[in-house]
């Protein structure tokens, strides 16, 4: 207990001692005299700093929340292949529609996959298979 309190007071006298050394010393007693117009310190450097900083962030975000809806608003062409029969159907749909085993067409239908069937999407239109013997 009594080593919490010397430490503590140890610490006072620490700071007490760095606070008068920090302290501007007078000349001869005298404290220099008082400016009526002091020149000020310009920080125009950091300030103008911050204000690019911002402005490069708020930039980068815009042009990565227009990435996202570009990229969910992309039509894409989807091919539903079903494994047991090897019938195939072909969709377009937005990128950003498309769900785990669902997705929604450009026209507005709901397609629901059932488990033998695979989802196939690309961003060009495959052959279609009706030109083949």
């Amino acid at each position: 207990m009594i080593g919490k309190i010397l430490f503590t007071i140890g610490v006072i006298l620490v700071v007490a001692l760095i606070w008068r050394t920090r302290q501007p010393r007078t000349l001869n007693g005298r404290e220099p005299p008082r400016l009526i117009n002091p020149v000020r310190k310009t920080r125009m450097p950091v300030r103008v700093l911050a204000i690019a900083s911002v402005a490069v962030l708020v930039l980068a975000s815009v042009y990565l929340l227009y990435d996202y809806w570009r990229d969910n608003n992309e039509v894409i062409f989807i091919r539903v292949v079903d494994a047991a029969s090897g019938r195939t159907a072909e969709y377009q749909a937005q990128r950003g529609d498309i769900e785990d085993r669902e997705f929604t067409t450009v026209d507005g239908r709901r397609i629901v996959l059932a488990d033998t069937e695979r989802l196939e999407t690309s961003t060009v239109r495959a052959p279609s298979s009706s030109g083949r013997n």
